[in-house]
């Protein structure tokens, strides 16, 4: 838009083609940037103006870079301007989909299955509206993936001539799909052991939830 305002302002003798003020605006993009991390993603924060400074010295001998020079120039605050977006979509994200609660991830359970992924899994299934009722327990935690990893291995492994193998508990044994998100992404989502801990799986990140009272899985063959 802040180009198309620039040519039409513009003295007709002196517009460029439009195929050559593309090519100066994304070339107006071409910078020296500093990259930061923020929200575990990197940005990047444009520093010097490298393709403002290409396109001088190429049209400043020609005595046409007057003509070239506020689309270059446009290019370049392009590149704040997607800095400010990309921030700005983080902040409503944040709004809308607030990562600290469950039913962002599991916002409809209607159609919900269990499966053991695990040996140590018990032969349970899940009861869907005690599932439902209680995701108003589960309370945002921290991960500790490096801790769960270690209370694995600290658990006894047979020894050498030992015929009986000693069973080895997962944390998460089971498996929840048929789960629908606010966000229409696709998660995998893991259930702790005693139906008391929820791990969301996205493609970026992990997110766990630990209710003290939720108590939705249920032996099969008792469920109601």
């Amino acid at each position: 838009m802040i180009s198309v305002r620039i040519y039409r302002l513009q003295n007709e003798e002196k517009r460029p083609r439009i195929w050559k003020i593309i090519i100066a605006v994304l070339l107006g993009l071409f910078s020296f940037s500093f990259t930061f991390p923020l929200f575990n993603e990197p940005y990047s924060i444009a520093i010097l103006p490298l393709g403002v400074w290409i396109l001088y010295g190429l049209l400043n001998r020609k005595d046409r870079w007057e003509a070239y020079r506020k689309y270059a120039w446009t290019g370049f605050v392009g590149n704040y301007i997607f800095l400010v977006t990309a921030l700005l979509a983080i902040g409503l994200a944040a709004v809308f989909y607030p990562e600290d609660e469950v039913r962002t991830y599991l916002t409809d359970v209607s159609e919900v299955e269990l499966l053991v992924t695990h040996p140590s899994g018990e032969d349970v299934t899940i009861n869907e509206e005690k599932f439902d009722d209680s995701l108003s327990t589960f309370k945002y935690e921290s991960s500790n993936v490096i801790q769960w990893y270690e209370e694995i291995r600290e658990q006894k492994w047979p020894e050498a001539e030992s015929e009986v193998p000693v069973e080895i508990q997962e944390k998460f044994p089971y498996l929840l799909t048929g789960v629908k998100t606010k966000t229409g992404e696709k998660i995998q989502v893991y259930v702790e052991h005693d139906g008391k801990g929820l791990l969301v799986t996205t493609k970026k990140k992990q997110h766990y939830y630990k209710s003290k009272t939720a108590s939705f899985l249920e032996e099969r063959g008792n469920a109601q």
